[in-house]
This record gives C-alpha cells, structure tokens and sequence, in this order.
C-alpha cells in the first residue's frame, strides 16, 4: 500500500507538471496576440487525468465584458473563447460590431463590443453612407468618410460628439464675404449659396427699399445708398401750322385764318442719386395745362388769267404802284431769305421782342413798316409783323429779316428760307 501512495504521488507530480507547462504556452500565446485590439479565439481547455480515478483539473479565468459603455465582469470562466465568454456575459454581437479583446494587468481577458450603425454625411451636394461605432465623434466620420473641412467651413453637430444611431451629418460650406457700405468695409462668414441681402444684414447694415447691391468677383458686396427727388418744370407744347384750301383765293395767295398759339404742359422729371451723385433722369409724368392752338392758313386754289399774271409781274417791278395781295393793299414785295430767333430781350426801337416784331436792314426797311411775310408758294405764313429791330446779318450776310418766334424749336424747324415780305401801305 505504501508503495501504492508513492507511484499515485508521482502521477500527480508529473500531471502537474505538465499541466503547468501548458499554462506556460497559453500565458506566452496571450502575451503575444493581445498587445493589440484584436479579436483572438483561444483553442480547447486542456485537462489532465489524475491517477486511475481520472480526475479532471480544467483552467479557470476572468474576464471583463464592455458593451457600449456598459461594463460586466465575469468568473471562474472555463473556456477563454471569445463567443464563449460573449455568450457567458449575455452579450451578442451584431454583423458589423466591433469586438476588441485584450488582457489587463491581473491577466484578466477584457472584451469590448461597439455597435455598428450607418451615418449620412451630407457634403458637395451628394450623401455619402459611413459605419460608425459606438463612441466614435463626428471628427472620426468624417475622416472615414474622406471629408475634409475648410477653415469656415460648419457642420450641424460639433465635432467632438459622438454620433448616435439614424445621425445625418450636413457640411456647410462657408466662405469670408467683405460687405462695404457707407465708407466702411465688414468681413462675415456666409454659405456658398447665402442671398447678397442675408450676407449685408449679418453684417449689420440697414437696407432701405431703394437701395441697390453690386456684387463682386472677389467675394465682395458693395451696397449703393440710392435716393430720388423730383422736379416740376413747365414746359411749352409748340403750336403746328395747318393749311387749307380755298378755291375763292387765287393761286399763289394765302391767308392766315388763325394765328396759332403755344400750349404748355407740367412735367415732372426725378433724378435718380447714387451715394450722392445724380445718376440719371427720367419723366415720371406729364399734365398738359393748356392745349396748343394749331395756326391755320388757307391756301388759294383759284387759276390765275394770264393777262391778270403779266400784269401782275409788271406791277411787282414798280416799287411805287399799289397792288394787293391776299386782300391786302401793298406798296412793294421783297423776295430774299429770312432767318428766325428767339430768346426775348429789348428791341433796338425800344420795345420788347416778341412775335410779329421782326429785325431788318433799316436802310432797306425802315423801322415802324408794317410788314406781311409769307414764302412764295404760301406753304408757311408768318404773317402780320412790324420792322422793329436791326438783325445782326446786317453787315455779314444777304438776309433779308429775322423772324422773331416763341421757341427753339419753332426757329430750328423754320431755318432758312426764302420768304416775300410785302410792304404795307
């Protein structure tokens, strides 16, 4: 019997020892494929028979299972399989999770499980679909997701928080625009796509409904302050010349039978400013005052007899018979050009300058001749009129007379033409 305990004593000695041994291998193994977060499965438990009864000694560890956060310790584990001790602790992992294993400093396996779950990154107008894990930040999608920021640029979560389940992540891209307005320039951050209006308003300045926004090549926006003033002007609506025929008149022959008078109108003009300078001018409305009275002259139609015309052209070369003409007696008829003027003034009799007060030769027509001037084919009538000022082409041209008019634009459509002037009696 006693040699029997010695032989038992000795088996178990060498069980031990080999027993140990292995422990040795698996200690090295665990040192060498867990440094890192790696996921590591471990073979089978190894067991030793102890003497004839067969006695089992199995290896027994702990460990510490984390699951997003949510941490549990386990012991007496006997096996140090991965899924074995997932599934001692409770815990399954999904397609996607990411299992990190290690040992700690008291040889403890340490497990940690974080949940995989899709994020939207939403950049350059196109969503990109990342995994994220419980616990990593909006920065650590991005850098999955290969989106770079620029210094303005924004995102709709801050960076350093973790992103959750069903999380969308929106880049805003940003740039500096210079906003100028009333001598002073303002530099704020806007989005690629932010209105003109947005960007000078979070500048902080007051737009009124007049103003006006350039834009710029070089990310700038120039507010013009725009004003308007009106202005009231009265102006004249110049008379037309009609003319008529008359069959009781002879051919040749003409007759005023309205003198025509001016019209005149209101207008209002508004001048548009621009940082204080007139930029441009524009009729906002026209009210006529008082209509234009048309000149009507009538035209004679009658056929002339031929002994009537001789006689006539011998009496126009006498400058001392009397003849008539539009039923108007007259000593002589002058044929030459005339001219036309405006602008008022003092005549050089005296009186003021007005229409049917003409400026002539005094030399050929002596102040005071009344006068009726009328072009030869009786197609404009200026009518009754009196010598009353020296024209100015007295020593430089042929002018006949300077017919004084009401307006500019009456001298400028009259010019120059040749006009009979008859001198009354």
């Amino acid at each position: 019997m006693m040699q029997a305990s010695k032989q038992n004593r000795r088996r178990i000695v060498a069980a031990l020892r080999t027993t140990n041994h292995r422990m040795h291998i698996e200690s090295q193994v665990n040192q060498m494929h867990m440094t890192g977060k790696t996921l590591i499965v471990l073979g089978a438990v190894f067991t030793v028979g102890l003497g004839t009864a067969s006695t089992v000694i199995a290896t027994t560890q702990n460990a510490v299972v984390t699951k997003n956060g949510e941490t549990q310790k386990l012991y007496m584990l006997t096996s140090d399989d991965t899924s074995d001790i997932l599934k001692s602790a409770g815990v399954r992992a999904g397609h996607g999770d990411l299992v990190l294993r290690s040992t700690n400093a008291q040889g403890s396996i340490e497990v940690n499980v974080r949940t995989a779950y899709p994020v939207d990154v939403l950049a350059d107008g196109s969503t990109k679909q990342v995994t994220a894990h419980f616990g990593d930040t909006v920065r650590d999608v991005l850098q999955e997701a290969g989106v770079a920021l620029g210094p303005v640029d924004t995102v709709n979560v801050p960076l350093d928080q973790p992103v959750t389940e069903n999380t969308k992540l929106r880049i805003c891209r940003n740039h500096i625009v210079t906003v100028k307005a009333d001598g002073v320039s303002t530099q704020v951050v806007a989005a690629t796509d932010t209105p003109a209006q947005q960007a000078v308003q979070r500048a902080g300045v007051t737009l009124s409904k007049e103003d006006e926004l350039a834009e710029g090549t070089d990310q700038t926006i120039t507010v013009n302050r725009v004003t308007y003033k009106d202005e009231v002007l009265s102006e004249t609506i110049p008379f037309e010349t009609v003319t008529e025929e008359d069959d009781g008149l002879l051919v040749g022959e003409s007759q005023v039978k309205a003198a025509g008078t001016n019209g005149s109108k209101k207008v209002v003009r508004r001048t548009k400013f621009v940082n204080g300078k007139a930029a441009s001018t524009s009729v906002v409305s026209t009210e006529v005052v008082k209509n234009a009275v048309d000149r009507v002259v009538v035209k004679g139609t009658k056929e002339r007899p031929q002994e009537a015309e001789e006689s006539r052209s011998a009496e126009s070369s006498s400058a001392s018979s009397q003849q008539s003409a539009n039923g108007l007696s007259y000593s002589r008829v002058l044929t030459g050009k005339c001219t036309a003027y405006t602008g008022g003034g003092v005549t050089a009799t005296g009186v003021s300058a007005a229409v049917g007060r003409v400026a002539v030769d005094p030399n050929e027509i002596p102040y005071g001749t009344r006068l009726y001037i009328a072009s030869p084919d009786g197609s404009y009538v200026y009518g009754y009129a009196v010598a009353a000022d020296t024209g100015g082409f007295v020593y430089s041209s042929s002018t006949m007379a300077d017919l004084y008019m009401d307006t500019q634009a009456e001298c400028e459509n009259f010019g120059r033409r040749t006009m009979n002037i008859y001198i009354l009696d």
